[in-house]
């Protein structure tokens, strides 16, 4: 499907006073100005984010009543339960609560994790029996729960009425009734004036550490000879969560973001060491890239494919053969989540294939025995090939069981919610689903979503497009000035996206590599640089083989090969010109 490049609107005089004021180049100026950035002190604190520019924890409401448990708990060395959600975001929260428990003097500590198959996301009584003795749960425990917990109101009372003390972390939406804790911590709450709304989980977390710490030094010490704890330790975790759960990373998330990949390239925890090693990351420092591509799918991997208890081992172990044990473990699942969903996918392609011929709005993928744990990245993959809303479901033993992925616009949850009586189960939010539903409801389904859909869908949002922040019509991006400035604008990610830019110019040698991937060198205004295009091989090779110049989308990355780094660009699209 060709795409509709959209452009961005420029304003020029703006850019023009901007560029002068702070001495950098129009292209960089613009792209500043589209993320707010509006003059000097504003550009200071994007290019050089400060941990002492952090909120007070205390600003988050249920955080003065939250610290207090915990002190109460360490008074009497209570034992202390830590729950946290299965995908990367609980599970590096969990982490990081768990180590800076014992950093800060509780001598009993336990984790637990639900199984995301068998039990699902929230709190589970169920999940807390199988991973804790149950001797624990009769000596008044306290539960902290990381991730998840918000909407757990009727398991909230159960650990209570055992004699437990629970204090709920979250980032999902808040609802208008939370559960009865002794404290909630959750920036969406009703009189919460915490200035940063959009934490992830692991950043909840890491803020109810912040006010713990900061109590106990106000205190005089821990009393029990502890040293007080480097928070800045932790900030490895807080990047790969928050990166992970794509959250925006802007405000106190590019903070807390921008620290943490510091210490990650830096990293002495034996874990996270070994998964850079499997995942081929090497010592030139890490990116939200490799979070994103590299170390989060593979701790994803284990939630996804069987028990999510092994990423969690693998971040708190300091036996380094027990890290590399579990990296080699949790790279071999990755591997064989991506081959179950290479093949799932393949199914999926030829359905929707078929639903495009027929002139469907939206893709319903059904396929038997497919892996739940991957449906949602199928659904996704879907979205990404066809930019049609999709529902992506696997069926077994009468039941189907669907991820959901939408189009901006489009609000998948409440179009679904108005047939909330054909679900066994459904959650989620505008842009993604998750819905359980027997076999036989399947056709009504079908039909109702097919109805929805073209009452609300345009040509317009049907059609694919790229984003194009910035045209270049010189060669002014390729210049070493602006490169050097232009690497400061990390960490990309949602709120701060990666910049795709446009240019004319030619390639050469263009030849598939891997599986349907674009190499080729591409001459831009004198400057040539290699060129990387996923997946683009049967749609563009012979195109570029015709050594017409073409426009060019793309993306700026740094490429480091055999200790040797330099600039290359990842297209995103080709056009030819207009005759």
């Amino acid at each position: 499907m060709e795409k509709i490049w959209e452009i961005a609107t420029v304003d020029h005089a703006r850019v023009n006073l901007l560029a002068a004021e702070l001495g950098l180049p129009k292209p960089l100026a613009a792209m500043l100005l589209s993320r707010g950035v509006e003059n000097r002190a504003q550009a200071e604190r994007f290019f050089s984010p400060s941990l002492a520019d952090l909120p007070s924890p205390f600003l988050m409401k249920g955080m003065k009543e939250a610290v207090e448990v915990v002190l109460q708990a360490l008074a009497r060395q209570a034992p202390v339960i830590v729950y946290g959600d299965y995908d990367v975001d609980g599970t590096t929260g969990a982490a990081l609560f768990f180590l800076f428990l014992e950093k800060i003097g509780f001598s009993e500590r336990y984790v637990s994790q639900p199984h995301r198959l068998h039990e699902g996301y929230g709190v589970h009584l169920e999940a807390i029996r199988r991973s804790v003795p149950e001797e624990v749960l009769e000596r008044s425990p306290l539960v902290i729960t990381v991730d998840c917990g918000i909407s757990s109101h009727m398991q909230v009372r159960q650990l209570r009425e055992l004699g437990c003390a629970v204090i709920v972390t979250d980032h999902h939406q808040a609802p208008e009734e939370l559960p009865q804790a002794e404290a909630v911590l959750n920036p969406w709450q009703k009189g919460c004036e915490f200035p940063e709304k959009s934490l992830a989980g692991v950043g909840v977390a890491f803020y109810l550490a912040m006010g713990i710490r900061k109590a106990l030094h106000e205190q005089g010490g821990y009393g029990l000879g502890k040293e007080m704890p480097n928070l800045k330790a932790y900030l490895d975790l807080v990047a790969i969560g928050t990166v992970a759960d794509m959250v925006p990373i802007i405000g106190v998330n590019r903070i807390l973001v921008k620290a943490g990949l510091e210490v990650l390239s830096g990293t002495v925890r034996p874990g996270l060491a070994e998964l850079c090693r499997v995942s081929g990351i090497g010592d030139s420092g890490v990116t939200c890239e490799d979070i994103g591509f590299r170390l989060g799918p593979r701790l994803n991997a284990a939630g996804r494919m069987g028990d999510a208890g092994r990423a969690l081992a693998l971040l708190v172990t300091e036996d380094r053969g027990r890290a590399r044990d579990l990296a080699q473990e949790l790279n071999n699942e990755n591997e064989l989540r991506k081959s179950v969903l290479e093949a799932m996918c393949q199914e999926g392609e030829a359905q929707a294939q078929a639903a495009m011929l027929a002139g469907k709005n939206g893709l319903i993928i059904v396929g038997e025995g497919g892996h739940p744990g991957v449906i949602g990245i199928g659904a996704a993959r879907m979205v990404e090939r066809f930019n049609r809303p999709t529902l992506f479901f696997t069926l077994k033993d009468g039941v189907a069981k669907g991820s959901g992925r939408s189009l901006p616009g489009v609000n998948l949850h409440a179009i679904l919610h108005k047939k909330y009586e054909l679900f066994s189960a459904f959650g989620g939010h505008e842009a993604a689903v998750g819905l359980t539903l027997p076999i036989e409801n399947l056709p009504e389904l079908e039909e109702y979503f097919q109805q929805r859909l073209g009452e609300i869908l345009t040509e317009s949002m049907l059609a694919p497009k790229v984003g194009i922040d910035w045209h270049e019509e010189g060669g002014g991006i390729f210049d070493p000035a602006f490169l050097r400035m232009y690497e400061k604008m990390a960490p990309f990610g949602m709120g701060n996206p990666e910049p795709v830019f446009s240019v004319q110019g030619v390639t050469e040698k263009p030849r598939e590599v891997g599986v349907n991937h674009l190499k080729f060198t591409a001459r831009f205004n004198g400057a040539i640089l290699s060129g990387i295009g996923f997946g683009m091989a049967g749609d563009f090779q012979a195109l570029l083989e015709s050594g017409q110049p073409l426009n060019m989308a793309f993306r700026l990355r740094r490429n480091t090969y055999r200790d040797k780094t330099s600039w290359q660009v990842e297209a995103v699209d080709f056009k030819q010109l207009s005759v």
